[in-house]
């Protein structure tokens, strides 16, 4: 099997913040949440690039706020055309980094001794990541007790 041209290097969460109210789930809660990606290129080694992703998540009653920034490190092979390093920088790399996250948000929710708050999976093909929070991101999301019902 011929290894790949774009190789993940690695990724660390540099932020973290949970707030819960003490009068969280109360009341049925709505969930939104936003995704924002950033891509910085490297001046120096023009084959690298950190693709920084800033998730917010949470409820319309303000009981509830999660967000969590979390960086990846992305190097392609010097014989890799710009443009195609360029859309596995801006597409491929953030879904490398999603389940991350999205299993960060899980654990410490469920931790916190609330229903484990499930970001919902997001397919980036085709997505103008410039309008991701406003077209395609701002969905409910739900907890496993609102799951079942």
């Amino acid at each position: 099997m011929k290894e790949s041209e774009f190789k993940f290097l690695g990724y660390r969460i540099s932020q973290v913040h949970n707030k819960i109210a003490d009068n969280f789930g109360e009341e049925k809660e709505v969930f939104s949440h936003s995704i924002n990606i950033e891509n910085k290129f490297d001046k120096k080694n023009n084959r690298f690039v950190e693709v920084i992703l800033n998730i917010d998540v949470k409820t319309k009653s303000k009981c509830f706020e999660f967000s969590v920034q979390i960086k990846g490190a992305f190097q392609a092979s010097k014989e890799m055309p710009d443009n195609t390093f360029k859309n596995l920088a801006k597409y491929n790399a953030p879904a490398i980094l999603l389940p991350f996250a999205r299993a960060l948000i899980a654990s410490c929710t469920a931790q916190s001794n609330i229903p484990a708050v499930i970001l919902p999976t997001i397919n980036l093909s085709g997505i103008s990541l410039d309008k991701i929070d406003k077209d395609t991101m701002k969905k409910r999301l739900k907890t496993p007790k609102q799951l079942k019902k």
